[in-house]
């Protein structure tokens, strides 16, 4: 996701340690993360735990941009990540080893039959990893297991899955000098039944997932925990229009600083979203209405438009409505506040894709106006803030000559924070990401990537800034029979930055993967 210019990421430390999203400039808890289709973001602190999903069980990730509340509810202000975990492809085993003690093994494996088929992803790394804070005097261990297992079976026109996914492990952090580890569980199950109708089609979903983190020491008591059971139907009429209806019961309980709360949302949600296409004209019209049981109703929807100008250009552009209900932390928990409203956002894109002998070139220009933001006044959460995000992204990607392949994009943002005259914290203005990759006619492929982002504010409440950085990472895959060698150097110069105040990040590291086919 960090070679996104779109993307800003924050880090705590190292493996582990907590990650923050940052999509075209707005909060961390503006971007809804999803699993195979369910959501993570949990109840309580509103930010995903990406930084526990190992690379090797994902297939692809889905980036949406802008608001996304007609087609995935509430949360998406800044957009959505939906990440699909492998479901395809030979049954593999890797192994990762590297710098700071990392070690990590995977395995993938499918099984088909004529009706039914079933895929297993299973991952178990142990690091020692690295110092979180600067002033730390030790390293800060991590580990995490992953099982992830699909299974489906079709019959006529009906067609049944079974999805389960969990992700356990825990993390060394600093507490004043001493090393203390805390536990973290996300798991989901989803059951889902579809009926093809003709070109129509409807489906039935229940979805049971959970957030925890529980601190490991006998003597500790704080804790934070989601629940949620939800119920999904859908009608998708031809390949057009889909409508469906969400019911979600979600429990959130915490205990932190001395500060409890049990609490409850009930949620149900009615939408539509269709797509049309008339001479050169593309349009996407959605509508969502979400009623929640604290904050009532809101209505949010979208509208894109695109315009085929000539068979390689096209121009687009889109408006959309996206709310975000306050986490039962931010109103219950400690320095919270019960009196809070939803921050609410109008987003605008306009922008124009082409395809040329040279190459693919897109350019967009991006509004996102948010109300109601909310932030701490330094003693408890308030709705204090007003934001203006505008900005400008461009893509350019193009194949030379000899298998050599050229990727650059680049992030131009202004996230300012209105109310305070100053920009939003931990933000850059300016964003860049390179790929260079050549492939050879073995298929091996060596890949420099280049990143490198503007200075920026660590807070509001502190005069720290985080300097502008460029990191160099160089990838080799070589194959060798049904196997496959990878060598991957990050951060080749030892670079010394932040991505938060106080908290270190990875120096020149070497990581060697060896995969087999079976």
């Amino acid at each position: 996701m960090n070679s996104s210019s779109s993307i800003s990421i924050g880090s705590n430390g190292g493996f582990g340690q907590t990650k923050s999203i940052f999509m075209r400039g707005t909060e961390s808890n503006h971007t809804k993360v999803l699993v195979n289709g369910v959501e993570l973001n949990p109840g309580t602190l509103g930010v995903p735990s990406l930084q526990h999903i190992p690379p090797e069980i994902v297939e692809r990730v889905e980036i949406s941009k802008s608001g996304m509340s007609s087609l995935y509810g509430k949360d998406s202000i800044g957009g959505v990540i939906n990440i699909i975990t492998k479901n395809d492809g030979a049954d593999s085993i890797s192994l990762m080893s590297g710098r700071y003690d990392t070690n990590r093994l995977s395995l993938y494996k499918s099984m088909q039959t004529e009706n039914q088929n079933v895929s297993i992803n299973l991952s178990r790394m142990l690091s020692d990893s690295f110092k979180a804070k600067t002033s730390s005097n030790q390293n800060h261990a991590y580990e995490n297991e992953v099982f992830d297992i699909k299974y489906k079976f079709f019959s006529g026109s009906y067609n049944y899955s079974l999805d389960y996914y969990r992700n356990h492990g825990s993390t060394e952090y600093d507490s004043f000098g001493s090393n203390l580890s805390q536990i973290h569980k996300d798991n989901h199950f989803k059951a889902m039944m579809t009926k093809e109708l003709g070109d129509n089609q409807i489906s039935f979903s229940y979805v049971r997932k959970g957030n925890e983190i529980n601190q490991s020491a006998a003597s500790a008591t704080d804790y934070t925990h989601t629940k949620t059971d939800s119920l999904i139907f859908e009608n998708i009429i031809g390949k057009n229009m889909i409508i469906g209806f969400s019911y979600s019961d979600e429990s959130m309980y915490e205990l932190s600083y001395g500060t409890s709360f049990d609490t409850t949302n009930l949620i149900r949600e009615l939408y539509l979203n269709t797509n049309y296409q008339y001479d050169n004209f593309d349009f996407n019209i959605g509508a969502r209405n979400t009623n929640h049981s604290v904050y009532g109703d809101f209505l949010t929807g979208n509208f894109n438009l695109g315009k085929k100008i000539t068979d390689d250009m096209l121009i687009f552009g889109l408006i959309s409505k996206t709310f975000r209900a306050p986490d039962a932390t931010d109103l219950y928990g400690y320095s919270g506040n019960p009196n809070l409203e939803p921050e609410e956002s109008i987003s605008h894109e306009i922008g124009i894709k082409t395809i040329t002998s040279f190459g693919d070139f897109s350019v967009s220009y991006f509004n996102n106006d948010i109300d109601n933001l909310i932030e701490s006044d330094g003693s408890k959460m308030q709705n204090i803030n007003k934001a203006e995000i505008r900005g400008v992204e461009l893509d350019f990607s193009t194949r030379l000559n000899n298998g050599i392949d050229y990727n650059v994009k680049y992030t131009y943002q202004e996230p300012d924070d209105l109310t305070n005259d100053t920009l939003l914290s931990r933000r850059p203005r300016n964003k860049f990401v390179s790929v260079l990759s050549k492939t050879f006619s073995d298929n091996d492929i060596l890949k420099l990537t280049v990143t490198g982002q503007s200075r920026r504010d660590n807070s509001i409440y502190d005069g720290h800034r985080l300097g502008g950085y460029a990191l160099f990472d160089i990838n080799y895959l070589t194959n060798i029979a049904d196997y496959q060698v990878g060598i991957k150097i990050n951060n080749i110069f030892d670079k010394k930055y932040r991505l938060a105040h106080n908290y270190n990040t990875e120096g020149q590291s070497l990581y060697i993967t060896f995969r087999g086919n079976f």
